[in-house]
């Protein structure tokens, strides 16, 4: 409260609610304080719960334009336990003396004797542990906040204060201003005058045990948080099963879309949904994203789903991409010796410029070897009668190979011939043993089967050189899985990052397929975002704003990846790239150090692990709810530490609630 007439603009004063009165500091150093307070003063505000927070200062409101300059400032503090006051020892006594000093009858065990008014009193006093968080003052007519204290005297007992309302209001959303001029400054560069407001997550809330302080009819403290700070961020949103992480990540998603809309920002948002809880709506939830917002929406599986594009590849199509996962699987299954197979994993299927025909023919004729090469590994096809191989062949080469039998083939014009895929097997069959005792020629006079041609038809015959058994083709079929011959144009990769540049929200739905399929996937696409971004960047322009969602992000992104593998360079680059990141895990321990290092934003909730929670201990103050992180099992009972924050607050998350974002 206010009650001279300093300035309207001292926000300091505002802090301090006399009303609201525990106690003084008796020890204060830079890092602790020890705040004497009793049993009455407590019961006036309701209790002190641990881990709430109080402030310390020698100001009286009345009086603030007559106190010495150098008092003019609020610590900050939050109360981590009890401490022991020196006579502590002596008050057990006193209680110990006065329990052995009643009688053994029942009448006196069942009265609730007090001591007198004056024992009273002196046992009342008790002691509480403080950390110190930081020191409020005023400065160019602004409320600041530095993370630390320049300076304490030991012969001053500072009165201490338990804020409410208004004051813990402005105590848990405070924003350095520097911080906040900065977010103005960034939006105004990306085009965006009007202010962007802080959203609401939750209400302030400190323990378990939820009577006294948010009372039912009380108005509880909300806690908001800026939009600016999840952008080309790191998040973790970490707990266990059924705590509060989806209903956490539903919000983020829902607040990034709304910000996007109402400063008409376009920012992509893609949701690796391991479990299928935002692509599909559940009674348990009452609404999924993909319904929510189902106009600017987009759900990806891999299979064939009504609703759902594919999210695999059609290897046929998208050659490049389908070849190095068939190259990848070859690796992991360890039959990459035979030197027929290895010179097949070093061909390059990339398009080269069809100007230069001399080579685009040779990689048309490339292609069609290797979709024979699929053929007979049968991965599926769409309409097989009907899928027809086209390249270059000169006439000379067909009359040797061809020599009088019907291949159905159809001729295009300028030596350019087109087969059924079932008619090009038997027809490169054919030419490779033709090739063998008279070695079919160009119309440049070159070799017309180069070295990788050569490979792969001995691939498709099952013959080495020698005409000696290989498995050949077969070892292609364990990439199969990784095929699917629904998609036909598009390469499922960049269809996906022109979706999330146009603001889309992309769903992949990983809860049907197995494991190994969706790690690479996930695997690949983030690889394609991140390089598809850094390009632009560094083409000097300014890549998309992307959000990606992880779920159970330890079955995507452990701890053992090397740095340079792409989740650790996300975490570590992707702020520059403007790609943001937010993971929900509930081992803490199994996600890469690099991309914890890295996290700005983080909302935690129960974990049931002492090492889980040992490892989080390591970051900003979350030491201090140790033991209430192991304890409290509350759905959405968070600690939260955002960038624009200067320290942990403990929150209840609000529910989500679908109707409140559907338009």
């Amino acid at each position: 409260m206010i009650v001279d007439e300093i300035t309207k603009s001292d926000a300091l004063v505002s802090l301090i609610q006399k009303e609201n009165y525990v106690g003084r500091i008796y020890s204060i150093n830079y890092e602790t304080a020890l705040v004497l307070t009793n049993d009455k003063w407590k019961r006036e505000v309701n209790g002190i719960p641990q881990n709430s927070f109080l402030i310390a200062t020698s100001i009286e409101p009345e009086n603030y334009a007559k106190s010495d300059p150098f008092d003019q400032e609020i610590i900050l503090l939050r109360v981590n336990g009890a401490c022991k006051l020196p006579q502590d020892d002596d008050n057990i006594r006193t209680k110990l003396d006065q329990i052995e000093n009643k009688t053994s009858s029942s009448e006196s065990r069942d009265k609730s004797e007090k001591p007198d008014i004056l024992t009273q009193n002196l046992l009342q006093f008790c002691g509480l542990d403080c950390r110190v968080l930081g020191t409020f003052y005023m400065k160019n007519q602004e409320l600041q906040l530095g993370s630390d204290i320049e300076n304490f005297s030991a012969s001053l007992t500072m009165a201490v204060y338990l804020p409410k309302q208004e004051a813990l209001k402005t105590i848990v959303n405070y924003v350095d201003p520097i911080r906040k001029k900065k977010s103005e400054e960034d939006f105004r560069n990306m085009g965006i005058e009007k202010p962007v407001k802080p959203f609401e997550i939750g209400t302030v809330r400190y323990t378990s045990s939820d009577r006294l302080q948010r009372k039912e009819g009380d108005v509880k403290v909300p806690v908001s948080i800026q939009p600016a700070d999840f952008l080309a961020r790191r998040t973790a949103v970490l707990g266990m099963t059924r705590t509060g992480k989806s209903n956490m990540v539903k919000q983020t998603v829902s607040v990034v879309k709304k910000v996007s809309n109402d400063v008409n920002l376009k920012i992509g948002q893609l949701i690796f949904d391991i479990n299928g809880e935002y692509a599909n709506a559940n009674g348990q939830d009452k609404g999924a994203i993909s319904e929510i917002f189902k106009e600017d929406c987009v759900r990806y599986r891999m299979m064939k789903t009504d609703g759902f594009r594919n999210l695999l590849n059609n290897f046929y199509e998208q050659i490049p991409e389908g070849f190095s996962i068939i190259c990848e699987q070859i690796k992991n299954d360890g039959n990459a010796s035979a030197g027929d197979i290895q010179n097949f994993m070093t061909t390059s299927f990339d398009e080269p410029d069809r100007k230069d025909y001399s080579l685009h023919n040779r990689w048309e004729l490339k292609s069609a070897i290797y979709k024979c090469l699929l053929k007979k590994a049968e991965y599926e096809l769409n309409n097989e009668d009907n899928y027809y191989i086209s390249f270059v062949a000169s006439a000379n080469i067909r009359q040797q190979v061809e020599n009088g039998v019907d291949y159905k083939i159809k001729e295009l014009g300028n030596a350019r011939i087109s087969m059924p895929i079932k008619e090009a097997c038997k027809w490169f069959l054919k030419a490779r043993e033709v090739n063998k005792t008279t070695p079919l020629q160009s119309t440049s006079g070159d070799d017309w089967f180069d070295g990788d041609c050569k490979a792969m038809l001995n691939m498709l015959a099952q013959k080495n050189d020698k005409d000696s058994y290989i498995r050949g083709y077969r070892i292609l079929i364990n990439a199969k899985e990784f095929h699917s011959c629904e998609r036909e144009n598009s390469e499922v990769y960049g269809e996906i990052y022109k979706l999330l540049c146009e603001g889309k929200i992309i769903i992949l739905d990983l809860s049907v397929g197995i494991a190994t399929m969706r790690e690479k996937i996930s695997k690949d696409l983030a690889k394609y975002i991140f390089t598809s971004s850094m390009n632009i960047f560094t083409d000097g322009k300014q890549p998309p704003f992307i959000m990606v969602y992880i779920e159970e992000a330890h079955n995507l992104i452990g701890k053992n990846m090397p740095l340079t593998d792409t989740w650790p360079r996300i975490a570590k680059e992707g702020a520059k790239y403007k790609i943001g990141l937010v993971y929900a895990t509930q081992e803490v321990s199994s996600v890469h150090p690099n991309i914890l290092s890295n996290t700005e934003n983080w909302f935690v909730s129960h974990l049931n692990s002492e090492n889980e929670i040992r490892e989080l201990d390591k970051f900003y103050d979350f030491a201090d709810f140790h033991k209430s992180l192991l304890r409290a099992q509350d759905v959405g009972f968070s600690r939260v530490k955002t960038l624009s924050s200067s320290f942990v607050v403990p929150v209840q998350i609000n529910k989500f609630e679908p109707d409140k974002w559907r338009k």
